[in-house]
């Protein structure tokens, strides 16, 4: 399996969420309305787990948890990013889907050092591991316990999922566009981002005017040209993201902010984490 072929079906599973179903979950995280030039930190948005519904046709059809944290991979500080995801119980009676994905992006690089992709399917369970070694140029994929090793030229570049993450803080203002590395199979591709301008939402916190960051599609990245997919963020400092949305061929998702989390939103929990 070659990563390209990774990210691609990643496109609306991992760097905007969990496909369920016929449908899907994407992603969304954390603001006054700033004109300001954009963060221009290397962090990663740190946030407290937020809850998400995804709405098709207006139907709730899911719901998400997103968090992010500092922590420590293999001896490096990283920020370790965690989705989980579940269909609504409608759904749930069709096609039960619960999935976890998780990633780690090294502090100092800014680039991928692994993501886990973990998901049940009508009581199967999919498990997709990957680890990047840029010292090493090689990144290990590991699917249901056959392991293959791909060659990586050592470039910084990011999972869908981190992506998402790190384009919050690069964002800039309406009209402006930035360009982050995305993993491929054939090395990091720049993916350009275009801002767009400024619309007032009602969110889980009133009206506000949110930031529309819309991924360029691309054959090599994670974005379908048969689709479209733009986040929407609060241009204040927390670059809190209210909104996904995304627009393919059969239909349109959306996933909103519906406040903070308590439990995370895989039925199976988290105890079963890293099996």
């Amino acid at each position: 399996m070659s990563l390209k072929r990774t990210s691609r079906s990643w496109a609306w599973a991992a760097a905007a969420g969990v496909v369920l179903a016929v449908v899907g979950v994407l992603v969304g995280l954390a603001g006054e309305v700033s004109e300001s030039e954009p963060a221009g930190s290397k962090a990663v948005p740190v946030d407290s787990r937020l809850a998400y519904k995804v709405e098709y046709l207006g139907v709730t059809c899911g719901h998400m948890t997103l968090e992010s944290w500092l922590d420590d991979y293999q001896g490096k500080p990283a920020y370790h990013l965690f989705m989980t995801a579940r269909n609504s119980k409608f759904f749930n009676r069709i096609y039960r889907v619960d999935g976890r994905i998780e990633s780690w992006v090294d502090v100092e690089t800014m680039s991928t050092l692994a993501y886990t992709s973990d998901i049940t399917e009508k009581g199967k369970r999919k498990i997709k591991r990957y680890t990047i070694d840029r010292e090493a140029g090689m990144a290990r994929a590991e699917k249901h316990g056959k392991v293959e090793v791909i060659a990586y030229d050592g470039a910084p570049a990011l999972d869908p999922l981190a992506f998402v993450f790190r384009g919050r803080t690069l964002a800039g203002k309406p009209g402006t566009t930035f360009t982050q590395p995305i993993l491929t199979d054939r090395g990091p591709f720049e993916m350009e981002s275009k801002v767009g301008e400024l619309k007032r939402f009602k969110t889980a916190d009133g009206k506000r005017k949110l930031l529309p960051v819309q991924p360029a599609p691309a054959e090599e990245g994670m974005f379908s040209r048969k689709g479209k997919f733009v986040y929407w963020i609060d241009p204040g400092p927390d670059r809190k993201l209210y909104r996904l949305d995304a627009k393919l061929g059969w239909g349109r998702l959306v996933a909103k902010l519906i406040g903070p989390a308590d439990e995370v939103a895989d039925r199976r929990g988290i105890e079963n984490a890293g099996e």
